[in-house]
């Protein structure tokens, strides 16, 4: 009688943002055996974008049980598909994410938001472990958030759970390419905030530009900052209303401002949600970083690749 085949060793994870792309090796447990990251080129049309996700993942595939990928935008629970389109991907509408890519690598592959592989990851394995109601924004190019109650990523009814960047709760404010009226991501994202303060005459090339300046006593800066924190807030305010966490979790390169920052995010979420909801809630850093999103995916792939072996 021959040996039973070995099974797999890994998951392929990816994290696609609008700037770059991570992948990784993910272990069952969680743990990276293996990162890396390569500019996505995520507007330079959707075959050169594919191009580059199908080319990282490839060199990854080796022993993997499947592929799991975190995306922005709305991506149906059931087919993997983008719903409608994301700003930030040039990928056509209602494009079939998930089928594409298992098409051309010849393994399942399972697509999620990327802010739900996040929230998933933190949940599982970072800062958010142990909670059973948890919601972690990712503060980036733009402002994603994932929720996860008792291990599960809550994801409605087509993928929409959480995008709550994009609800109009500043009238008046930027226009975001989204086309809700008074989106708060433009001033809650990092893009947004290089834009304004960019009009604002300050030399900024990315967000670290606007807080360093901000830091050395910059006051135009320094208002854009505290504009940020408090939109921000008010995101996380309105989650907390709904979702009643008890733990939310502040991640993505945009996070990383530090403690004083945190502090008038948590200020911000104290003045636009009830005692109720805050009194006993933390508010914490991401434990894992730029980890998070490419844990999260592998996770998602290593959970469906088990429900698939039942």
């Amino acid at each position: 009688m021959s040996a039973a085949s070995p099974g797999p060793t890994h998951a392929v994870a990816l994290d696609l943002g609008g700037t770059d792309l991570k992948f990784a090796r993910i272990a069952r447990d969680g743990a990276a055996l293996e990162t890396g990251c390569v500019p996505a080129r995520a507007l330079e049309g959707h075959g050169v974008l594919l191009g580059v996700i199908e080319d990282a993942a490839r060199a990854l595939l080796p022993g993997a049980c499947a592929v799991g990928i975190g995306c922005p935008g709305v991506i149906h629970p059931r087919t993997g598909a983008l719903v409608d389109v994301t700003t930030h991907l040039s990928l056509p509408r209602d494009f079939p994410l998930s089928a594409h890519l298992a098409s051309a690598l010849g393994v399942p592959v399972h697509a999620d938001n990327d802010a739900n592989a996040a929230a998933l990851g933190e949940a599982l394995a970072g800062a958010a472990k142990g909670a059973s109601v948890s919601a972690t924004f990712t503060v980036g190019t733009g402002v994603g958030c994932g929720i996860v109650v008792d291990g599960r990523v809550l994801r409605g009814a087509w993928g929409g759970a959480g995008e709550i960047a994009h609800a109009g709760l500043n009238a008046g404010g930027p226009a975001c390419a989204c086309g809700v009226e008074g989106c708060l991501e433009p001033l809650a994202g990092g893009e947004g905030l290089v834009r304004r303060a960019r009009e604002a005459g300050l030399a900024a090339s990315g967000a670290r530009d606007v807080f360093a300046a901000a830091a050395s006593g910059d006051t135009a800066a320094a208002r854009l900052v505290a504009t940020m924190a408090d939109a921000l807030g008010r995101q996380i305010a309105v989650v907390v209303q709904v979702v009643n966490p008890e733990l939310v979790v502040v991640g993505g390169g945009v996070a990383g401002a530090g403690e004083a920052w945190l502090e008038s995010v948590r200020a911000a979420v104290r003045r636009y949600a009830q005692p109720s909801h805050t009194n006993a809630l933390r508010i914490v850093p991401a434990a894992l970083g730029n980890r998070a999103g490419i844990t999260g995916a592998g996770l998602i792939a290593w959970r469906r690749w088990a429900e698939s072996d039942d």
